[in-house]
């Protein structure tokens, strides 16, 4: 966040000088400042998102919650909601196949983990959409940063939508009995995908208002920019294609079967 604020201020400073930047915020320096710091702001935010997704799936988490509602909902409160959402739970094939016999303190402690990570992503959509609205009331917001923002409004949404889409795969009984419940690997990297794009479109998005692009005629930027694109582009791919391709190591449990079969292989 210093770094984006260093960027920012001297993108601040030298303002008068580029008049012939091409700007993504009208009404001056404090405008693009402020929408600069809301979007690096949401950008932190989706990727705190990601590792407590993260952190979900390690502990086994994602399972608890046997139902969703787009508005979210109000978590257990009295024994009795307690125990209502435990029955609720004990009807999934998770717990019949893995955690028989799980007491109520620890299916609280998962189901407070599956809780966190959807209201976490629920307070996202608030942050976003609330700073949105006001910059566009404003004025600040040129109409290609608002059709940019609005497309990833409308990701975040669609979001939830694909991560229960992936948490219903995981509710279905297994086709084998010797099969543990797990979700879909295909969905699993499907919703780890889309929250990928959704960071990365956010970063994007701030650096192109902190620092915005130059007059085509400027070749000395068109030149620099081309020099980082070599790397920056294959980079980023090797990068998402191992991250994407963990999301089938952990849906198919693979590092398990890695393992068992070395072990095999060591003791043999």
């Amino acid at each position: 966040m210093s770094t984006a604020t260093a960027a920012l201020n001297s993108t601040m400073a030298n303002g008068a000088a580029n008049s012939g930047l091409k700007l993504l915020v009208t009404k001056g320096p404090q405008a693009q400042k402020a929408i600069g710091i809301w979007l690096f702001g949401c950008a932190a935010w989706v990727f705190s998102l990601v590792i407590l997704g993260g952190i979900t799936r390690l502990t086994r988490s994602g399972l608890s919650m046997t139902d969703w509602k787009f508005t979210g909902e109000i978590p257990p409160v009295s024994n009795e909601a307690w125990l209502l959402e435990f029955e609720k739970y004990k009807q999934s094939p998770e717990y019949k196949r893995v955690n028989k016999g799980m007491s109520l303190e620890d299916f609280k402690f998962i189901y407070w983990m599956e809780y966190a990570h959807r209201m976490w992503g629920r307070a996202l959509g608030f942050l976003f959409a609330g700073p949105f609205a006001y910059f566009i009331a404003k004025g600040y917001v040129t109409r290609q940063l608002g059709l940019r923002l609005s497309a990833l409004f409308a990701l975040g949404g669609a979001q939830g939508l694909i991560g229960w889409w992936m948490v219903k795969s995981g509710l279905e009984e297994p086709t084998s009995e010797y099969v543990e419940p797990r979700v879909s690997p295909y969905r699993l990297a499907t919703h780890l995908t889309s929250a990928f794009v959704i960071y990365c479109g956010i970063l994007w998005t701030a650096l192109s208002v902190v620092m915005p692009d130059p007059p085509t005629g400027s070749m000395s930027w068109v030149n620099g920019a081309a020099k980082i694109r070599k790397l920056a582009i294959p980079v980023s791919a090797v990068v998402g294609i191992t991250a994407i391709s963990g999301a089938f190591v952990a849906g198919n449990d693979a590092v398990c079967i890695t393992f068992s079969l070395c072990l095999l292989l060591f003791l043999s």
